[in-house]
């Protein structure tokens, strides 16, 4: 029985400007969980740590990052686990890149695999393991010109591309599930989609990692390793194990008949000093319940690593009866000069007129605007 530890699109050194002021903050985290990723194998242990692309997010990096790996490579050479890798679309192979030669010193235990399909044997584990770093542009699958050439009870490899999915448009770099049954591994280590996900069973199988923490917003399903488990040849057991410490959250909020702060207690429900939340409110806003996002993420934001709020919903125009809201009263006149512009104006101006309605309907009747 063999246990390896995969892990893929770590991103070492990416700068998350969408994260603002807090964007340095989670570029350390993303090295803490590297290395809580590292500790894991050796706590376990693993016999084998295979990272499948995109260690670091560009292949230009400071000596402070370069450095940090080969720290964490030497805490696993310490316990006798090798390692192997292949650079990704980010971390491409290039002269003067991050794992040029006298840049990466990668240490007696670690086997980077070129962009020529090469394989690693470890004799006293009985495992051969394939690999190739992606050439992008090239117009050709990250499988193509494998040949597994198999003398060991194990195969396993690594590879780092967008898997084909039927009813998609047909990309010619993406991978093709049956050239993974093809080649007959055990276990292929797939890197580039930063979620976990299963690509094929048994007897071939074949996974992604996705990333070991948070990356991007529009990305759930991150914060993940694996450990997979090769009982016998075509038998493996694979365990997502969450090392990330951020999460990303979606929430779409129906706000129909709901106050002000009933929608900021909503809101307050999820709230994780650890998570990236982006709300969505949606349905039909009363009148006088203003909502402005930006200072709604001010007052709540606290709450949370980071929120986004947008603001989808529409107001209530039918509830908004002239009758009461006399012309001669600031209000009445208001009320009745917006809905003549939403008559004769741009149909594409519609929801910035409705906005500003919502906002005046609230301010002059004196109600909170958040």
């Amino acid at each position: 029985m063999i246990k390896l530890l995969h892990l893929s699109d770590v991103h070492l050194g990416a700068r998350f400007q969408m994260l603002g002021e807090r964007g340095r903050e989670h570029r350390r985290q993303v090295q803490e969980t590297f290395a809580r990723a590292i500790g894991l194998a050796c706590a376990e242990p693993v016999d084998l740590v295979l990272i499948a692309g995109d260690l670091f997010d560009s292949p230009h990096q400071p000596e402070s990052t370069i450095s940090f790996v080969r720290e964490q490579f030497r805490r696993l050479e310490s316990k006798g686990i090798p390692v192997c890798l292949i650079a990704g679309n980010h971390d491409l192979l290039e002269e003067g890149g991050v794992y040029a030669a006298g840049r990466f010193d990668q240490g007696s235990n670690v086997t980077l695999f070129g962009t020529t399909p090469g394989s690693k044997v470890f004799p006293h584990l009985d495992i051969t393991v394939f690999g190739s770093s992606p050439v992008p542009g090239s117009g050709r699958s990250p499988l193509a010109g494998w040949r597994v050439d198999r003398k060991t009870r194990f195969a396993v490899g690594l590879a780092h591309g967008s898997i084909y999915r039927t009813g998609q448009v047909e990309n010619p770099e993406a991978i093709h599930p049956e050239e993974i049954r093809a080649l007959g591994l055990d276990y292929l280590a797939l890197g580039d989609w930063h979620s976990s996900r299963m690509v094929l069973g048994p007897p071939t199988t074949a996974w992604y990692s996705g990333s070991p923490e948070f990356l991007g917003l529009d990305q759930e399903g991150a914060g993940h390793v694996l450990l997979v488990t090769l009982e016998a040849p075509g038998s493996v057991h694979v365990q997502p194990v969450r090392v990330g410490r951020r999460a990303y959250k979606k929430l779409e909020l129906e706000i129909t008949n709901l106050s002000l702060e009933e929608i900021k207690a909503r809101v307050l429900q999820e709230a994780d000093p650890d998570l990236i939340m982006d709300v969505t409110l949606k349905g039909l806003i009363q009148p006088g319940v203003a909502i402005t996002p930006t200072e709604l993420e001010e007052e709540l934001g606290g709450s949370f690593f980071r929120l986004r709020v947008r603001n989808e919903g529409h107001l209530r125009l039918e509830d908004l009866d002239e009758q009461d809201f006399p012309e001669s009263t600031v209000l009445g006149r208001f009320i009745r000069l917006m809905r003549r512009r939403m008559e004769e104006g741009d149909p594409k101006e519609r929801a910035l007129l409705e906005e500003a309605l919502q906002l005046g309907v609230g301010l002059l009747q004196g109600k909170e605007v958040v």
